[in-house]
């Protein structure tokens, strides 16, 4: 199964593609192409042309949770490649996310007019679902394990006022494949561990052969605890899972899974690896 990051906060090493806070993946296994999120901005698709990869014939994308750094550029996909299917969790259509992460109070939702304008091809998901044989979209159902520390900065609208964002507008991608499943899980907001349980109890499939995203942790304070956590957590339930992060796993995140998690790798924008 092949991965191509076709937009990310970190740069392509040439320095020929755009790179932005924001996540595109394009995940292509037994005979299925599919896109999980569309950045911020929609220039993941000017990435895609410049690396000589076409967008056309995608089974679908799958927006994996409500914050505009991930469905940016859901206007211009869906005017791009006019076929495409999308995948999103219902609550994305009734909500507004908010973060107070450096300073005041911002709206991170997803475009509402884009999503009333091209309503006839967005597929809303009431809970976890497959959506094709060995393929599936997986709502986090377990809370054994923390959540990241970013999270007490965002927030939901509910009513006339904000209350704390209970992420149930996440979904991971799972993917089976003879070696276990591939855990696809654009920020993890729900906790890695947690969603990898999540997909395992979903699927039925007890292996988890590797996770790819981003794994929310912050620069703040407590990021070498957080991460020391999530490397003994790690250890203790997945051993044998290769870890692919970028994105919303901050530099400094970086250095300390560099130290404390065997193996993992940092992706960043351009970059294709097999899993």
């Amino acid at each position: 199964m092949k991965t191509t990051i076709l937009i990310d906060n970190a740069p392509d090493e040439l320095g020929v593609l755009e790179a932005e806070h924001g996540l595109a993946m394009l995940v292509e296994g037994d005979g299925r192409r599919m896109l999980i999120d569309t950045g911020l901005t929609g220039a993941f698709i000017d990435n895609a042309r410049r690396a000589g990869i076409s967008l056309e014939g995608l089974d679908f994308c799958l927006l994996s949770h409500g914050h505009n750094d991930h469905s940016g550029g859901l206007r211009r996909l869906l005017e791009s490649v006019p076929e495409t299917r999308v995948y999103l969790s219902k609550h994305i259509l009734r909500e507004r996310y908010f973060t107070a992460r450096h300073g005041g109070r911002r709206d991170i939702s997803t475009d509402a007019e884009t999503l009333r304008s091209f309503a006839d091809r967005l597929i809303p998901l009431t809970g976890s679902m497959w959506l094709a044989d060995g393929v599936a979209a997986v709502c986090c159902s377990h809370g054994e394990f923390p959540t990241p520390l970013g999270n007490v900065f965002l927030s939901k609208e509910a009513g006339a006022g904000l209350v704390r964002d209970d992420f149930a507008h996440e979904m991971a991608l799972a993917v089976k494949t003879s070696h276990g499943i591939v855990v696809f899980s654009s920020c993890s907001h729900g906790g890695a561990i947690n969603i990898m349980r999540s997909c395992q109890d979903f699927t039925g499939e007890e292996r988890v052969a590797a996770f790819v995203g981003g794994l929310h942790f912050v620069d703040c304070q407590r990021t070498e605890q957080e991460v020391a956590a999530f490397a003994e957590a790690l250890r203790a339930t997945f051993p044998e899972t290769e870890i692919f992060t970028g994105h919303c796993t901050s530099d400094k995140a970086k250095r300390f899974l560099c130290e404390a998690v065997s193996g993992i790798h940092f992706f960043r924008t351009g970059e294709q690896f097999e899993v």
